[in-house]
C-alpha cells in the first residue's frame, strides 16, 4: 500500500473532465477514499463509506448510460421513464430523483424543457412542467451543488463557448464536504481541509442555503423555498452555531440517510440529538394522555417546498420540514407568515421567523380552524391537561382495507382508519420486499383516511402494501394489470 498511494495521487491530480480535456486538480475521487474509509470506523462503530452511499448526496446528479439510475435499497423507487417523447440514450445525466424531484440533462449541457412533463414529482408521481421552452444551461451556477469539485472555467460539454463550467465527479461525493484529498492520499497526517466547525456548520451552508448565509429565508407561491437550511436555522433561536448555538451537526449525522431511515444500517439513525436531549419533559397531552406526536411533528412541519405543496382540508403543507422551530400562536392564516410580495418569510424585530397554525396544527387537524387552534396551541406545554377534542365518528380501532379496485389499471385506493392522531407510515413493496413507492411518512389525524395511486409507472404483477402505526402494522396484496 505504501508504494501505492503514490501511484494513485499520480493518476489522480490529473483528471480528465467530462469533455475529456485534464483539468490539474488535487481531486482523488471516493473510490480513492474507499481504500481507507471503506471499513468499520472504530470512533463511529459503522462502515462511514457504506452508509454514506445511502444518503442522497450522491444522489444530486445520476450519470445515464441508455437505462436509468439506480438507487439503494429502501430509498427512492426512481424515476420510471425518461420524459415524453423521449429514451434514456437522449440524456447524459438525471438530477435527484432521490427524495423530491427529477430533472433531466441532454448531453449538449441544456436541461430538458420541452414541453409540459419534463419535471418527475416523486411525491405525487406527476409530470410537470420546467423553464418551459427555454434554453437552460446545466452550468456551475447549478451544478455547484450538485457535483463533487465543480470550477466555473472551461465546458463539461466539449463547447468552450458555452463556459458551462466542469466538475471531477456527479454527485455530492467525499472531497465536496471534506475538501480535495490529494495531499492526504499522499500523507495521511495532512487531512483534508474542512474539519471542525467549518465543516459542521459552514461547509453545510454553502449548499442549504440559498441567496446568502443570512436569517433571510427566500419563499415562493406560500411556501419557503427549498434547500435553506442555514438561513432557516439563523432565523431561529437555535442560530448557527456561532456562540454555543446548534450546529447542522448537533442533530444530524451526515453519513447516515435521514429521508428514508428504513436504508440504514442496524440500529443506525441519521438523527443523533433529538429535541428532548435538550428540551425535557416537554409533552402534550390528549385527555391526561400523553399525545403520539414528535416534537417535530408541530416545530418543523412541512412548510417548505421542494416539488409539491397542497392544500389539506383547512391546513396547508410542503413536501420539506422546515428548519425555523418557532411557531406564531395566533389566529392568523399562512399569508401573514411572509412579507407583502410574498419573497420572504417575516422576520420579528430580533430577526427571528415563525410558522403560521395552518401549517402546524390544521395539515393534521384539517376540519378545524385557525381559532380553534389558536385556543389550544399556547398551553400545549402548560404541563396540565390538554383537551384537544376530536371531531365525533372515529373509528375505535386502526384498520388497513382492501384496495380498490382490485385488481387495477392503473389507479386504485387505499383506505385506512386511525382511532387516534398517529404517526403513518404507508408504503407499497414488491414481493421481494423492495420498496416501490412511501404513498403517507406524516403525523394523521384520527379518522378515516384514503391515498389513490397511480400505478402507471409500475409493471404488471403483485404487491404488497403496508402500514406502520403506533403498534399497528398490517399489509395486503393488490394486484395490477396492465
Amino acid at each position: 500500500m505504501r508504494n501505492f498511494v503514490p501511484l494513485v495521487l499520480t493518476i489522480c491530480v490529473l483528471l480528465l473532465g467530462a469533455n475529456g480535456v485534464a483539468v490539474a486538480q488535487d481531486y482523488v475521487g471516493d473510490s480513492t477514499c474507499a481504500m481507507c474509509h471503506n471499513v468499520v470506523n472504530p470512533s463511529a462503530g459503522y462502515n462511514i463509506y457504506e452508509e454514506y452511499l445511502k444518503t442522497g448526496h450522491p444522489y444530486k446528479l445520476n450519470p445515464v448510460s441508455g437505462a436509468p439510475p439506480t438507487y439503494p435499497a429502501n430509498t427512492s423507487p426512481g424515476v420510471p421513464n425518461p420524459p415524453p417523447g423521449t429514451t434514456w440514450a437522449d440524456f447524459a445525466y438525471v438530477i435527484g430523483g432521490y427524495g423530491w424531484k427529477a430533472r433531466w440533462v441532454k448531453p449538449d449541457g441544456r436541461v430538458y424543457t420541452v414541453g409540459d412533463s419534463v419535471q418527475y414529482n416523486l411525491e405525487d408521481q406527476s409530470w410537470v412542467p420546467y423553464h418551459k421552452g427555454e434554453d437552460k444551461k446545466y452550468n456551475y451556477g447549478c451544478f455547484i451543488c450538485h457535483t463533487s469539485n465543480p470550477v466555473p472555467d472551461g465546458s463539461w460539454n466539449a463547447v468552450p463557448a458555452d463556459s458551462l463550467g466542469m466538475f471531477s465527479q456527479p454527485g455530492v461525493r467525499c472531497e465536496a464536504c471534506h475538501g480535495n484529498a490529494g495531499q492526504h492520499v499522499f500523507n495521511p497526517s495532512i487531512k483534508p481541509f474542512y474539519t471542525g466547525d467549518t465543516l459542521r456548520i459552514h461547509r453545510c451552508g454553502d449548499c442549504h442555503n440559498r441567496d446568502s448565509k443570512t436569517n433571510a429565508i427566500p419563499a415562493s407561491g406560500l411556501y419557503i423555498r427549498h434547500h435553506e437550511q442555514l438561513n432557516e436555522m439563523m432565523a431561529s433561536k437555535h442560530r448557527d452555531g456561532q456562540g454555543g448555538e446548534l450546529t447542522c451537526a448537533s442533530c444530524h449525522v451526515p453519513h447516515i440517510p435521514v429521508r428514508y431511515p428504513g436504508a440504514a444500517g442496524a440500529g443506525l439513525s441519521g438523527i443523533k440529538t433529538e429535541c428532548q436531549t435538550c428540551h425535557p419533559g416537554r409533552e402534550v397531552q390528549l385527555n391526561g394522555s400523553p399525545k403520539p406526536i414528535e416534537c417535530i411533528d408541530c416545530h418543523m412541519p412541512p412548510a417548505s417546498k421542494s416539488a409539491v405543496g397542497m392544500q389539506v382540508g383547512n391546513g396547508w403543507r410542503g413536501d420539506v420540514r422546515t428548519h425555523i422551530m418557532g411557531i406564531d400562536t395566533r389566529a392568523v392564516p399562512r399569508d401573514s407568515m411572509f412579507t407583502a410580495d410574498s419573497s420572504l418569510v417575516r422576520l420579528d424585530v430580533n430577526g427571528l421567523g415563525a410558522v403560521t397554525l395552518d401549517f402546524v396544527c390544521l395539515r393534521c387537524h384539517t376540519t378545524r380552524d385557525l381559532a380553534w387552534a389558536s385556543a389550544n396551541a399556547p398551553d400545549v406545554h402548560g404541563g396540565g391537561l390538554v383537551d384537544v377534542t376530536e371531531p365525533e365518528g372515529i373509528p375505535r380501532e386502526f384498520a388497513l382495507d382492501q384496495n380498490y379496485p382490485n385488481p387495477f389499471n392503473p389507479s386504485t385506493t387505499i383506505s385506512y382508519a386511525l382511532p387516534r392522531t398517529s404517526s403513518v407510515r404507508l408504503s407499497i413493496y414488491d414481493l421481494s420486499g423492495q420498496l416501490m413507492r412511501t404513498l403517507v411518512d406524516q403525523t394523521m389525524p384520527a379518522g378515516s383516511h384514503s391515498v389513490t395511486v397511480d400505478a402507471s409507472s409500475l409493471a404488471s404483477g403483485v404487491y404488497l402494501y403496508r402500514i406502520q402505526a403506533e403498534g399497528f402494522t398490517s399489509a395486503r396484496k393488490m394486484v395490477l394489470l396492465k
